[in-house]
C-alpha cells in the first residue's frame, strides 16, 4: 500500500512556517482513525531491513525509523522514552518537528551568543520552557538549541527534513564540557552495533507502540 505525505513533500526546511504548515497536516493525517496511518507503518518496519537498520536505542530513548522518503526529503521517526529522563542541551543535524502522543516532557530552549559548535558551553542562557503534553507539538529550525526532561512512558512522534550538518553538539553535565554526536554513516562498525536494536527489541519496542494506540 503506497503511503503518502504530500504536506511534506519538498518541503523547504530552512523556513519555519513553511515547516509549521506541512508538520500540522502532516501529524493530523498520520494521527487520524486512532493513528491508523502511523500504525501502518509501525506493522510495516518489520519487513523494511533498511528501516530496522536505522532503529536505535541507548539507555533513555528508543528511536524508531517507520518511514524514510529521501526522495522527498523527509524521516518519520517514533521515540519510545525508556524512563524519566532529562537530556542536556544540543543543536540537531536537521530541522525538525514533534508531537507528544503519550506521556509529556518538560522542554527547554536556550540561546547562544554566537556560533553554537564554538561558544563556550557556559554561557547557554535559557530562553523559554514549558510542558509539552499529550496532543501538543513544536517545530525546530536545525539551528535551535533545546533540551527535554521526558516522564515514564512518554512517547512522541519526529518529521525530520534532510540532514545539513554530520554532526551535532551536546553540551555535558553542569556545562563545563561539550562533545560532538556524528551521523550514523560517519560511525565504526562496532560503534553501529552498539546502536542498532536487535530484532527482539525492535519487536518490543513495536510492541509497546501499538499498546499506546488510542482505544
Amino acid at each position: 500500500m503506497s503511503f503518502e505525505l504530500p504536506s511534506l513533500h519538498d518541503l523547504d526546511w530552512e523556513d519555519p512556517v513553511a515547516v509549521a504548515d506541512g508538520a500540522e497536516r502532516a501529524f493530523d493525517l498520520l494521527t487520524a482513525d486512532r493513528w491508523e496511518a502511523l500504525i501502518e507503518r509501525v506493522d510495516a518496519l518489520p519487513a523494511t531491513e533498511r528501516l530496522a537498520q536505522m532503529c536505535e536505542q541507548n539507555h533513555f530513548v528508543k528511536k524508531l525509523v517507520v518511514h524514510d522518503a529521501p526522495d522527498h526529503g523527509y524521516r518519520i521517526r517514533a521515540h519510545l522514552f525508556r524512563g524519566s529522563h532529562t537530556d542536556r542541551p544540543h543543536n540537531h543535524r536537521w530541522s525538525f518537528a514533534s508531537m507528544i502522543l503519550a506521556g509529556r516532557y518538560r522542554h527547554t530552549q536556550y540561546r547562544a551568543d554566537g556560533v553554537f559548535e564554538e561558544i563556550d558551553p557556559s554561557q547557554l542562557q535559557v530562553v523559554s520552557t514549558r510542558t509539552e503534553r499529550v496532543g501538543d507539538w513544536y517545530s525546530l529550525h536545525h539551528t535551535a538549541i533545546h533540551s527535554v526532561s521526558a516522564e515514564l512512558g512518554t512517547f512522541s512522534l519526529v518529521l525530520r527534513g534532510p540532514a545539513i550538518r554530520d554532526s551535532f553538539r551536546i553540551i555535558g553535565t553542569g556545562r563545563n564540557s561539550s562533545y560532538t554526536v556524528r551521523a550514523a554513516e560517519q560511525e565504526s562498525a562496532e560503534e553501529r552495533a552498539m546502536k542498532v536494536m536487535s530484532k527482539g527489541q525492535l519487536d518490543q519496542a513495536l510492541g509497546e507502540v501499538r499498546a499506546l494506540r488510542p482505544q
